[in-house]
């Protein structure tokens, strides 16, 4: 890993309906800014900007302008004028190359990307893969050793004394800044590495987890014997099965029951890798927050049916 990308982007919040007819909102966007820095010196090698004609949205919402240093009718005239993400989408994943390494300042960057590009339905090539680093996270370990509350940008910028010559809140610029932070630190800590934000950990770790590799469709995973036919860790003893539930658009949760040992969960998580899935299987004795996600959906799937016998009662009577 001897070349990084930091990378920003900005965008307008708008809605469309998915394919249940559910509002749902959608983070277009609008602004696209990157810089390829060598990861040892911290030297900038290359850079990418542009900014993006929005499709999705009818209007700009108020806030977007509120946060962009732009007069309206300037920030109407550069969308205007620029590139659809149809277009703009493939020419900055080639810019990127095949096994990108992201830096940006918070962990929504990345994600609002991939979103775009599901949104758009351009696909990746075969192989795509990218990492990111949350360089928000390092600076609050490294530099104010305080995890409690998240430091803006322009907070660091001004506790390591970096110059303040261009506006906050416009890709191009906190992209710039961002790697200023990061020449910083390099200066300040010796031999840094990057390192990731560890995941939040609620409750008592999985009896069991394995890895289910990476899939063409989201769900595929599920289709392997040790989610198919699970067994318990704590025998070995076959689980019999529940009933599956879809408790957030990356998670499935099945609950189950041992002989020996009652009660246990069976967890399946997928992560998006370009064009494709990955996926994850865990066992929980005491699931916490996935076993209240799991009781809150099936709640909400047994009132649905309910109301739908009701009706087809109500109905028959008629």
């Amino acid at each position: 890993m001897a070349e990084l990308i930091f990378l920003d982007l900005e965008w307008n919040t708008t809605f469309y309906r998915n394919k249940s007819g559910e509002r749902v909102p959608f983070h277009e966007l609008i602004e696209v800014a990157a810089m390829k820095v060598s990861q040892e010196a911290g030297a900038m090698l290359d850079s990418f900007h542009s900014y993006i004609h929005p499709k999705a949205s009818r209007k700009l919402e108020s806030r977007t302008y509120r946060l962009l240093p732009y007069e309206r009718e300037e920030l109407r005239s550069l969308l205007a004028e620029a590139p659809g993400f149809l277009d703009l989408g493939p020419e900055f994943l080639h810019w990127c190359g095949p096994n990108p390494v992201f830096v940006e300042w918070g962990n929504n960057d990345v994600e609002v990307l991939l979103q775009n590009f599901e949104y758009h339905r351009l696909s990746f090539d075969e192989g795509w893969k990218c990492e990111y680093f949350d360089l928000q996270y390092i600076y609050q370990k490294l530099v104010e050793g305080d995890l409690g509350c998240q430091p803006s940008l322009e907070k660091a910028v001004t506790e390591l004394e970096l110059e303040m010559e261009l506006d906050f809140h416009s890709a191009w610029n906190d992209t710039y800044y961002t790697v200023l932070v990061y020449q910083a630190m390099l200066d300040r800590f010796e031999n840094m590495a990057l390192f990731h934000r560890p995941p939040k950990q609620k409750g008592l770790p999985p009896l069991w987890e394995k890895e289910l590799g990476v899939h063409d469709t989201r769900w595929a995973c599920k289709n392997q014997k040790e989610v198919c036919s699970p067994c318990c860790p704590l025998c070995g003893e076959p689980i019999s099965a529940g009933r599956w539930i879809r408790t957030t658009p990356t998670e499935q949760v099945l609950r189950g029951k041992c002989k020996e040992h009652r009660r246990l969960y069976l967890a399946v998580t997928v992560t998006r890798e370009g064009s494709q899935w990955a996926g994850k299987a865990a066992i929980y004795k005491e699931a916490g927050p996935i076993a209240e996600r799991y009781r809150k959906a099936m709640r909400k799937i047994q009132g649905n049916e309910r109301r739908c016998g009701r009706g087809k009662s109500e109905e028959a009577a008629g």
